[in-house]
This record gives C-alpha cells, structure tokens and sequence, in this order.
C-alpha cells in the first residue's frame, strides 16, 4: 500500500495535458478503427492510468475504459467512500463502483456498443489479471480483444513538459535524501532510515531502496530486510515516485579519494549527455563499462528495462525520459552510477526549490 494519497495540482498537471494525451490516443484509435482501449491500473501497474488520467490508486485495481470520443470512464474496484477523492485527484467522465471489475467492464461495454460489431484493445493485454481478461473473452470470445501495447507505445514518449518537470521533481527529493546520509553511519539501516525518511519527509509517494552494504566483495543491490554492517566502499540505489513520475538514482559511498569519483560522476554525464541505445559508451577514466540498462516507460509500469547493453532491439525516441544506470569494473573493484536523462539531451538537471 502506498504511504499516503496524492493530490492534484493543477499548476503541476493542468487538465489540457491529459486532454492532449488522450486526444493521441483517441486519434490513434480512429486510425487503426479501435472503438475501445482499456487500460488496467494497480499498487504494480499504475502508469498507462496515470498518464491519462492523473490517477494513481494507493491499494485495490481499477480499469479505465477510453473510447473515441471524451475522457476515460475509470471502474473502480475502491469503495464509494473514495470516490470523491478519485474525482478531486482525476480527469475523468465518470467514475463506476465495480466489486468484480471484469464483469463490470462487460457491463459498460455492452451498454457502449452491444454485444458485437466493435473493436477492443488492452494496454498490457499480456499483464491484464485472468479476473478480466477471462471475462472479457467469456463474454466477446477471444478474437474480439486485441493488444493496444504498441499502440500505446508509439504515443507514450518522448515525455510532455509535465512529465519532466514532475520528474525533477523527483530527483530533488531522491537527491536531498541521499545528503541526508549520516556521515558516520556504520550499517545499512543508518543509511535506509535516515535515506527513506528524508524522501518521505519531503513529498514522496514511494520510495524504493536497494543497497550492497559491502560493495567492493558483494556487489549485487538488494532490499535489505535486515541489517548489515557496512564495507569500505557501498552503493545505494534510491527509486522515487511523486505524482506519477518515477525517478531512480544510484550512487557509490565509502572511503575513496573525492577527485577520483569525480572523475567518474563528471564521465557518467558527459556520457549520459550522448547516450544512444545502439551506439557503445565511451570508455570511462578507469577500468571499464561491464554492464549498463535504459529503463522508461512505455506501458503500465513505471520503468521498464528497454535497452541494455548486450540487447538494443527496442528502439527510443529523441526525448525519452528514463534511467540510464552503469556499473563499472575499476581495478579495486566495480563502481556505479543511475540518473535520469532524456534521450538526446542528457541528464535530467533536478528542479529549483
């Protein structure tokens, strides 16, 4: 369950950007003769919802139902107490109390469009809970359901305005809890604690922490459910979210000449600056690049991975907004770094507050 509910801003995200985003869609849909997109949104698969909608549910599912014309209806598996909440926080047409939200959905399809003749797509069709997908082919059979994802794809970037400036947003609050970090911790749970209430503190709806207590002879990152005393040198990777937008930032910490990880941090901009998923990085000051990731988002979860270094099938549009993460491999052992970039334009400065 997230740790507290989210507003809307409108100065943040006016309504005439969900407007915009939807009306993509819509226009998509006219193209390829879809009357209806549904998109299912949870605690795990908030993202095609969010950026159509602004809505993000803080525990249960729901499902937003897009046709050709106006904004989405959202079935809500939320109690009726919640919906006025869902109102204040949402652009919606409508909101609908749906218990069993796969028979709803048959419900308000059939009202739309009868029992035959139209067309449907799924954002995430391979990822839709059998609870709906099982009552949508019951109820159309399986031919009439088709899968949106590409669909979807192809308009979810490059990012808007909005999107950025709520993920600079993020990487403020990643980036000040980080600092926070006490200087003579000594174990993992003195950076995880004082790391999570920082982000928490600051307007955070989720914060994700993986850390390597010993870096240097340990160096896979992990949800720490206990405690572990730190090495000589630790990473810690911090992934936020607010309003929507998630960020995730990787640092290394421990004792190690300040010049010598400058060296690196001032390498992992300038390559981020240039970075393309087909194209090498450049070699860093030291050692070498054993292994990088891109992640963003382009269907219902918030970061996905879309290239790596070893596999660059996917393509990305100039402007994508995600996390470029590198892991190097220095002769006293690996060093790595996560920020956000846009594609084309580099790292993702955080905002002025």
């Amino acid at each position: 369950m997230r740790r507290g509910l989210i507003g809307w801003d409108h100065d943040e995200v006016a309504p005439a950007v969900l407007e915009r985003r939807v009306q993509r869609v819509q226009q998509a849909m006219r193209e390829q003769n879809i009357d209806a997109i549904l998109a299912y949104t949870s605690f795990a698969q908030p993202s095609a919802v969010q950026w159509l909608t602004h809505f993000v549910p803080y525990w249960s599912e729901a499902l937003a139902v897009l046709t050709r014309e106006g904004q989405p209806t959202l079935l809500a598996s939320l109690t009726q107490r919640v919906h006025p909440w869902i109102r204040e926080v949402s652009h919606l047409a409508d909101v609908k109390v749906a218990p069993r939200l796969g028979d709803k959905t048959v419900e308000v399809l059939r009202e739309a469009f009868g029992q035959s003749g139209f067309r449907m797509g799924v954002i995430g069709l391979d990822t839709l809970p059998w609870s709906v997908g099982g009552a949508l082919i019951h109820a159309f059979g399986a031919d009439a359901i088709a899968d949106a994802s590409e669909l979807y794809a192809a308009l979810r970037q490059p990012a808007d305005e909005a999107e950025i400036a709520l993920a600079r947003r993020a990487i403020v609050i990643g980036t000040q809890a980080m600092a926070q970090i006490p200087a003579d911790a000594t174990r993992a749970s003195d950076v995880l604690s004082a790391v999570d209430r920082a982000a928490r503190w600051a307007g955070a709806e989720e914060v994700l922490l993986r850390i390597a207590p010993d870096y240097r002879d340990d160096a896979p990152l992990r949800r720490m459910e206990s405690d572990a005393p730190l090495g000589e040198r630790y990473a810690l990777e911090i992934s936020v979210a607010y309003k929507g937008a998630w960020v995730r930032l990787a640092r290394c910490f421990g004792q190690v000449r300040a010049d010598r990880y400058a060296q690196l941090d001032a390498w992992f901009a300038a390559a981020a600056a240039r970075f393309e998923p087909a194209r090498a990085l450049p070699a860093p000051p030291e050692g070498e690049v054993k292994a990088w990731t891109f992640e963003a988002c382009s269907g219902v979860y918030p970061l996905e991975v879309v290239a790596t270094q070893r596999d660059v099938s996917e393509a990305c549009a100039p402007g994508t907004l995600g996390t470029l993460s590198v892991e190097c491999a220095l002769a006293d052992g690996p060093w790595r770094a996560s920020a956000t970039l846009l594609t084309g334009s580099g790292i993702v400065a955080p905002a002025t507050v």
